[in-house]
Order: structure tokens, then C-alpha cells, then sequence
């Protein structure tokens, strides 16, 4: 099981690697600034490289370090046994500190949600990252929608995959009513790597309307990760323009299944992306950590890889797409072990 972990680690690493490929590419005349233990980003090939050495001992180290991150911190709300129910996962539980509070309609237990607060580049409180919603909590899922003025959805998991329930699909193909909010599907645009879904949600009680639009991610295969670096690149792009333009003062809702996996590798590839390009460095490791602190087992996986092909493709300093489709698509697999909180 720490094998498959620790492996799993390595794997979102060396996305973030393929990324930093990508993006060095653009950026090559950036100046020489530092920030925080960060490096400079011409100089992470090279860091890669040494972390590789000695069968990924580097890399086995740095999880050592990052696996007990933050799982000090209490989680007696979740495990109440009043919310046990609303937790699709038992060892996927917010911490007290950053989680989601709801406003109290009834019930002290009605303010639980499984969704905490993440750091991302431009606030403390960008996001926030939540389990794919259980039929029992919807209604929850909208009220915290409602209430913490969310108009960008991030989704990265289907419904169902490989035969198990992944999520409760949360909106309706018309108008639905979800305790005192009322959400249409207003739009549907269907497309090969994502679908955007637009809601109008009104509050019942107020009268009130607003919009939210919700990007669904649809590549990220059964079996592994997404074909290209680049549709990946592509979609974060799309959201982060719908950020800029309408959630600059709220927080963008991410979540996938257990709201830790997928929704962990989003975050924290948004948060590098704007490394590379205000700051022209890398701190993969500083924002693992920051996002542990504030919900468990973030950037978890199971993925794993073939380390001969993965030897091979750190000599491309410029990957062709060819190179880097054949190898994520054939070389990558899930660890045959599957975890109670696969993503």
C-alpha cells in the first residue's frame, strides 16, 4: 500500500515535470528570481534528475516528510455520528480548522459539509475542495454553492467509472428544487475533453438569481492519466478565465470523488502555473504541503508508471506531443491494488 503511494507521489510529480517542459519552452528568458525554498525554473530538470537517482530515493524521502502533513489536526465535526452519513469515504475527513461551515437552519449538525478551504496562488481561501456529493447531501452541495457565492464549478470525475458510483449527478437535465434552492440547466455544451454546464439557482426564499457555470472534465481515462499535458493545460486555461471574470472575491468549488486525487493535481497545477509565470520558479514540494494542511491526503493517486519508459522521456528537455501521448497513454496504469478513496 506505501509502495503504491509513495509511486503515486512520484507520478504527480513528473506531471508537473511534463508541465514545466511545457512551459519552459515559453519561458525560457525569465529573470532569476527565488521564492520561499523554491527553484528557479531552468534549474528543475536537473533537480528532477537528482531526486530520481538511487531508485527514486529523493522523491520516496520528500513523501516521507509530506505523508504526515496536517493529520495532527482534530476532525471531531466529521466524525460526529450525526454526519458519519455525509462522508462518502472514513478516512477522507475535513479537518475542524478549514472546513466549510454552513449556516445552522435547524439542527447544530446542519453546518457540515466534506469540503475544506485550499490555498491557492492569489488568497487563502481560493477554493475549496469537496468530495462528489452523496445522494444525501445535495442539498447541502447547493447551500454551500448559495451561501459562500461560488460561480465556478470544477468537476473532475464522471458519475460512474469502471462500475463504481464516483458521484451523485447534483444537477438537473431541467429545473429541480434542492431544499430552498432552485437550480435550472440552462446550457449544456458537450465537447471532446470537457463539458460546461450553466445553472440558474435562485433562492427561494429571497428571490434572489444568480449564475454559475461548471467545467466537467471528462478526459481523465478510467485507467490513468489524461493523454496530453496540453488538454490538461487547456482546461485549467478555460477555468482560470471564468475565475478571473467572476470569482475573483468567492471560491471556486473543485472536487472529484473523494475531493483529494484529481482535485488536488488541479489546484496545485493552477497555483505552479502562476509560479512559473510571475515568480519564474517552481515549489512543488511548499504547495503539497500548504494544501495538507488544510485537507488530508491531498494529490493522493494510484497511479504508477514504467520506470524504464520514465527514464527515457526525462531526456526529452523538449518532449514532441507523439512522445509524451504514447507514453502517458500506454505506459501508465493504475496500481492493481485499488484504495478505498481512488479517484
Amino acid at each position: 500500500m506505501i509502495v503504491g503511494i509513495v509511486l503515486g507521489v512520484i507520478c504527480f510529480l513528473f506531471i508537473i515535470t511534463l508541465i514545466l517542459f511545457f512551459y519552459s519552452r515559453r519561458y525560457r528568458s525569465l529573470g532569476d528570481s527565488f521564492y520561499n525554498i523554491g527553484l528557479r525554473i531552468e534549474d528543475y530538470e536537473e533537480y528532477f534528475k537528482q531526486k530520481h537517482k538511487d531508485s527514486n530515493c529523493g522523491f520516496a524521502e520528500e513523501y516521507e516528510e509530506l505523508k504526515t502533513v496536517g493529520t495532527a489536526q482534530s476532525k471531531n465535526t466529521a466524525l460526529a455520528i450525526e454526519n458519519k452519513p455525509k462522508n462518502r469515504y472514513s478516512n477522507v475527513l475535513p479537518y475542524d480548522a478549514s472546513r466549510v461551515k454552513l449556516s445552522v437552519c435547524g439542527s447544530p449538525f446542519d453546518d457540515y459539509i466534506n469540503a475544506n478551504y485550499i490555498p491557492g496562488y492569489n488568497s487563502r481561501k481560493e477554493f475549496i475542495a469537496a468530495q462528489g456529493p452523496l445522494p444525501v447531501t445535495v442539498n447541502e452541495f447547493w447551500r454551500m454553492v448559495w451561501e459562500k457565492n461560488v460561480y465556478t464549478i470544477v468537476m473532475l470525475t464522471k458519475c460512474n467509472e469502471m462500475g463504481r458510483v464516483k458521484c451523485e449527478k447534483y444537477w438537473p437535465s431541467g429545473t429541480n428544487h434542492y431544499q430552498n434552492i432552485s437550480v435550472t440547466t440552462t446550457s449544456e455544451i458537450e465537447l471532446e475533453s470537457w463539458t460546461i454546464r450553466d445553472f440558474r439557482i435562485k433562492n427561494v426564499k429571497t428571490a434572489e438569481t444568480r449564475y454559475v457555470r461548471q467545467f466537467h472534465f471528462t478526459a481523465w481515462p478510467d485507467h490513468g492519466v489524461p493523454q496530453t499535458t496540453e488538454v490538461l493545460i487547456d482546461f485549467r486555461h478555460l477555468v482560470r478565465e471564468h475565475m478571473d471574470q467572476y470569482s475573483r472575491h468567492s471560491p471556486t468549488v473543485v472536487h472529484c470523488s473523494a475531493g483529494v486525487g484529481r482535485t488536488g493535481t488541479f489546484i496545485a497545477i493552477d497555483h505552479l502555473i502562476f509560479q512559473i509565470e510571475r515568480d519564474s520558479m517552481v515549489d512543488i514540494y511548499g504547495i503539497v504541503n500548504d494544501m495538507r494542511m488544510h485537507r488530508p491526503l491531498m494529490v493522493q493517486t494510484e497511479v504508477r508508471y514504467s520506470g524504464d519508459q520514465y527514464k527515457l522521456s526525462l531526456k526529452q528537455t523538449e518532449p514532441d506531443d507523439s512522445l509524451l501521448n504514447a507514453w502517458m497513454n500506454n505506459r501508465w496504469s493504475r496500481n492493481s491494488s485499488r484504495s478505498q478513496t481512488q479517484m
